[in-house]
């Protein structure tokens, strides 16, 4: 299996939100990584935080973020890169709009 770098493109979730709609949709990305992690798909992903600093090497300061931007990052275990676009289609941002941008992680030597 290789590995492969999702980029969640989108709004950013509301995990503590309390509306019916939002606590759907959130029950609905629960199901999606529960499935990957049944498969054994699922690496690791998390939603990021809607801050950011740009680092280089004579500053550091703010970055700003769009709307959409990327908010959230998985690393997913599949045996192709269609493989890996196919489970990337069935995320639940996708059917509002969102996108994922699918990398494949180059395998380095231990």
């Amino acid at each position: 299996m290789a590995k492969f770098l999702f980029l969640m493109l989108g709004l950013p979730g509301q995990p503590n939100a309390g509306d019916e709609q939002t606590q759907a949709y959130n029950r609905a990305w629960g199901e999606y990584m529960g499935s990957l992690a049944e498969r054994g798909a699922l690496e690791s992903g998390t939603p990021l935080e809607p801050v950011a600093k740009a680092v280089s090497s004579g500053s550091v300061s703010d970055a700003k973020l769009g709307t959409p931007d990327i908010y959230g990052y998985m690393v997913v275990n599949a045996a192709s890169l269609a493989d890996a676009t196919a489970i990337a289609r069935e995320a639940p941002h996708i059917a509002l709009g969102g996108s994922t941008i699918v990398r494949p992680c180059i395998e380095l030597r231990r």
